[in-house]
Formats: C-alpha cells, sequence, structure tokens
C-alpha cells in the first residue's frame, strides 16, 4: 500500500500530539492533587468525579485517534461521531435524571445513522433493526421510569435522591426495569445478540464508538441509578456465575470465528463483563476499579479495531485467515499488531490486568466455585488474542506501506497504545 502525497490529515500529526502530551500531564498532575472522589465540579445538571473522569478520558481519546482517519470518514462522519462523544461526556458528568436521557440517547441515535447511511456491507440495514430494537425503543419506558423515580425522589436530580425504599414497591420494581434496560445496552446475556451482527455490519468508526464508549454507557446507568439494587438483584451471584460460564463460550466462538470484527465483536462482549462482576462482589472502591476497567478496555477494543481496519484497507478482506498479508514484512506493522493483541489479553503492564487482579483479590471472599470461574475467565480471555497473534505471525507475504495515510494510521494506533500501556502509572 503505497501513496503519492501526503494528505492533509497527516500534518495535524503534531497538533493531536501535542494535545496527548497535553492530556497525560492533566491525567498525571490532577487526579492526585484534587482527589476526584466526590468532589469536582458542581451544579445542579453536572459533577465531575472519578467515575465521569476515566470516561470523559476514554471517549476523548477515542475521538482524538479517529480524527487521524478523517479523510476516510468524511465530512458526516466526522460531525455524526463527534456529536456521539460530545453527548457521551456530558452523559458521563449529567446528575439530571432526565438530561442523562437525552445525552445518553444521542450518544446513541448519530452510530445508528452512520449505520444506516455509511455502512458499506449490504445487511446493515438487518444490523440496524437490531440496534434498534435493543437499544433504542427501550428509551420510551427507561423516560417513563425517570419520570416516575423523580416524582417518587421529589426531583430530578439525582445526588439528592435517598434510598431506595423511599420510593415504595412501585420504585423498586421501576429501579429493576430501568437496570434490565441498562443491561441491554452493555450487554450482558441473554440481550447481548445484537452486538455481534451490528459490529459485522457497522463501519470501522461505528465499531470503535461502540465498544469503546457506548457498552459504557449501560455500566454507568446501573451506577448512577440502581446501585442500591444492583449487588443483590440485578449482577446477583447465581447470575454472574452464569453470565462468566456464557463468557467462556463466546471465547470458544471468537476462536473459530475468521471475520476480524465478529472475532473481536465476542472477544469484547467477554471481556465487558469483567465490569459487572466488579459491582456485583464489591463496594465502592471495587465500583472505581470496575470504570477504570472500562477505560482500558474501551481503549483495547479501539485500538484493535483500528488495525483491523488498516489491515482491511490493505488486503481487501475481513478474513484473518488472509490479513496476515496485511501484517506483512514491516517490523513497524508487526510490532503494532503485537501490542493491539496484547492489550487485547489483558497483558501487564495494561490497566485491565492490574483491574482483574484486584477483582480477583475482592471475590475471593464469595466462594471457591466463584473464584475458579473467575480463572478461566480470565485465562481463555488472555489466550483467545494469543492464539490469534500466533497465527498472524506466520507465513508473511511483503506487502509495503507507505505514504501520509499510513503514516496517519500508525500515529493513531501509536495514541491509544500508549494510553493503553502508561494509564496504570495514574491509578
Amino acid at each position: 500500500m503505497s501513496f503519492k502525497f501526503f494528505d492533509w490529515c497527516s500534518w495535524l500529526v503534531g497538533l493531536l500530539f501535542g494535545l496527548l502530551l497535553c492530556g497525560l500531564v492533566f491525567v498525571c498532575v490532577w487526579p492526585h492533587g484534587v482527589h476526584l472522589v466526590g468532589c469536582g465540579v458542581w451544579s445542579s445538571i453536572f459533577s465531575l468525579d472519578l467515575v465521569s473522569y476515566y470516561l470523559v478520558v476514554l471517549s476523548g481519546v477515542l475521538w482524538l485517534s479517529l480524527w487521524f482517519w478523517v479523510g476516510e470518514i468524511g465530512v458526516m462522519g466526522v460531525l455524526m461521531i463527534s456529536l456521539s462523544v460530545f453527548s457521551s461526556v456530558l452523559c458521563y458528568c449529567c446528575v439530571h435524571a432526565l438530561w442523562f436521557w437525552v445525552f445518553y440517547e444521542m450518544s446513541i441515535v448519530p452510530l445508528l445513522v452512520l449505520l444506516v447511511v455509511d455502512s458499506p456491507y449490504s445487511e446493515r440495514y438487518i444490523a440496524s433493526w437490531y440496534l434498534l430494537g435493543y437499544v433504542v425503543l427501550t428509551s420510551l419506558p427507561m423516560l417513563l421510569c425517570l419520570f416516575y423515580l423523580a416524582q417518587a425522589m421529589g426531583g430530578f436530580n439525582m445526588s439528592s435522591w435517598g434510598e431506595v425504599g423511599q420510593s415504595g414497591e412501585v420504585g423498586f420494581f421501576c429501579l429493576l426495569v430501568l437496570a434490565l434496560m441498562f443491561v441491554t445496552k452493555i450487554p450482558l446475556p441473554p440481550f447481548h445478540v445484537w452486538l455481534p451482527i451490528v459490529h459485522a455490519e457497522a463501519s470501522s468508526p461505528v465499531s470503535v464508538c461502540l465498544s469503546g464508549y457506548i457498552m459504557k454507557l449501560g455500566v454507568l446507568g446501573v451506577l448512577r441509578f440502581c446501585f442500591s439494587v444492583a449487588p443483590n438483584w440485578v449482577f446477583s451471584p447465581v447470575y454472574v456465575i452464569v453470565c462468566l460460564l456464557l463468557s467462556v463460550l463466546f471465547f470458544f466462538s471468537a476462536s473459530r470465528e475468521l471475520d476480524g470484527k465478529r472475532w473481536l465483536a465476542f472477544l469484547s462482549l467477554s471481556h465487558i463483563l469483567v465490569a459487572p462482576v466488579c459491582l456485583s462482589v464489591g463496594d465502592w472502591s471495587l465500583g472505581g476499579v470496575a470504570f477504570l476497567y472500562c477505560l482500558g478496555h474501551g481503549l483495547s477494543a479501539g485500538v484493535t479495531f483500528l488495525f483491523l481496519w488498516l489491515s482491511y484497507n490493505t488486503c481487501s478482506t475481513r478474513n484473518l485467515v488472509l490479513l496476515k498479508a496485511g501484517m506483512s514484512s514491516s517490523l513497524f506493522v508487526r510490532l503494532l499488531g503485537c501490542s493491539c493483541l496484547c492489550t487485547a489479553c489483558s497483558l501487564p503492564p495494561t490497566t485491565q490486568f492490574f483491574c482483574e487482579v484486584s477483582l480477583v483479590v475482592g471475590a475471593g471472599q464469595f466462594g471457591l466455585f466463584l473464584l475458579l470461574v473467575l480463572y478461566l475467565f480470565v485465562f481463555m480471555g488472555g489466550l483467545v488474542p494469543l492464539f490469534v497473534m500466533g497465527c498472524l505471525l506466520s507465513r508473511h507475504c511483503d506487502v509495503r506501506y507507505g505514504g501520509g495515510a499510513s503514516l496517519a494510521s500508525g500515529f493513531s494506533l501509536g495514541l491509544l497504545l500508549v494510553w493503553s500501556f502508561l494509564f496504570f502509572l495514574v491509578c
């Protein structure tokens, strides 16, 4: 793959990496000096705490990384993705229930539009119906539940809401229904069907956004609204163990996939279970670990989707057996591929590795069976990407990379890899 000129987005490299440097300074200095838990910028609508801080960093870094691909995304794609990212950032920091719902839906709708308009695949309309049915059609029941809870709690400001018992039995039922609708957006079994289908038919930028931060909005909704019922009712030990056992089947499904995007979708679907397990077995400290894991998971999924996109552009195929030609004989591209798959394996020093260790230590008091299932889950979660890495690194073809677009793609992957491997230093 070669180019005769540097396209204009390559000239943004210096500017964007300047922003990255500023972001690293922001991360390394501000959290330790301010202690974000329980502090931040407060108002009647927005507040900034540790959870929203992690997720804002996630959406911001993913948005910056996609700017390197602006020549291929197009003007409409840039506008829709920017609207989605901006809405997600407002949603993370929102403590007003009604505005939370507005920003929540505005994070998803632009990606649905891009799925229909911008996807190059023929089955995109079927995928859009899956996304519409599982994600968008739950919006009205969610709004009705929020209105009832606001009336029972005395206002839309979530920071002033009391215990769940104050809302009565109907309010308790509303919380369970609300949690169920958030679970469909994470998604967890048995509502997971839409994710591999949508990933297979969506364009790569939409896949980056879906696995990057949209899945985390469901976890955020459970924490903001339903944390009082989450450990015992929503993420009960029996349900968590069943989900972990099903995730092992997802890992086996991923190992049999030849489509790179479906492979990563199954892998992402399995790994996101760590966050609900943290909310199930832990206290507020493991609740923070859950969203730190969401940060690492989003960066890992984003950088791997972008690497697969770079390989697709070279080989014109999504078959993993044929994608090894995209790895080429270039040492730089092989290092990029290995680094991306290492983040998917949760190898140290990625953020996910330390979160999984914290989860295993915290879950030890809940029984030997849960601990054994977690060990099996962590083992399979690292084995499947390593297996694919071994396949991709063998028998290379000689394909050359060059030009501005390829340079910008490399910087885009490097941006996410830096954050994936170094964010643990400030946690």
